[in-house]
């Protein structure tokens, strides 16, 4: 996948933005991958911003590509999304253009385009570029989610698979502290090592990693 995110990188940064994200949301799971600030990777996911995110909503409304902004989103939005864009805002997401990808069964795509300045002509300059990049970067994550990574130089202690393989199989904390005979914050302890060890944004997304890259 490392290929295709530099290809699309390199696309958006021609085309004056400077981050590119592809969202996949089906009902509470979320599969994520770009280049917006690491911190606001982390905050979204662990928020579940999606759920919330004005331009998914908008995206699932939509089946054309649209142009947003803080003051374009600004009708008639919650008290939690007017403090969401306020959040992106201080990650210096300011507008950007958005692509809903058809999926079905529920899933809801989205492609985006964003910039730290506000873009007022950029739906004129690449709306179908943006759509034709969508729609292949769709194909490529489908697959990259689907098929296993091989082993990768990641070593993880034998508690931090046990614990990463408990959650897993969707055990909580206080659930994996009463099995392997340990206490709570041991727990979050090994979770917390094998999350930066795997380089992920949250405990989550180190469990999905870990599965992966056949760690667990």
């Amino acid at each position: 996948m490392a290929p295709v995110k530099a290809a699309v990188k390199e696309f958006a940064g021609q085309l004056g933005f400077d981050w590119f994200a592809y969202l996949s949301v089906c009902g509470p799971e979320i599969d994520t991958f770009s280049t917006y600030p690491r911190a606001w990777q982390g905050h979204y996911i662990n928020k579940k911003y999606a759920t919330i995110d004005p331009v998914v909503q908008e995206a699932r409304r939509s089946e054309r590509c649209f142009a947003w902004s803080e003051r374009d989103l600004a009708r008639a939005l919650s008290p939690d999304q007017v403090r969401f864009l306020g959040e992106a805002g201080d990650h210096g997401i300011a507008s950007g253009i958005s692509v809903p990808v058809s999926a079905g069964f529920g899933r809801t795509v989205l492609f985006t385009l964003a910039s730290s300045n506000r873009c007022d002509n950029c739906l004129v300059e690449c709306p179908f570029l943006a759509a034709s990049i969508a729609s292949h970067v769709d194909v490529y994550a489908r697959r990259w989610m689907l098929e296993p990574m091989p082993a990768v130089a990641v070593k993880l202690s034998p508690r931090e698979r046990l614990c990463l393989s408990w959650m897993a199989k969707g055990k909580r904390m206080s659930e994996i502290a009463q099995i392997v005979g340990t206490k709570v914050r041991t727990v979050e302890y090994h979770l917390q090592n094998a999350r930066r060890k795997l380089d992920a944004t949250n405990v989550t997304h180190a469990v999905a990693l870990a599965v992966r890259q056949q760690l667990i």
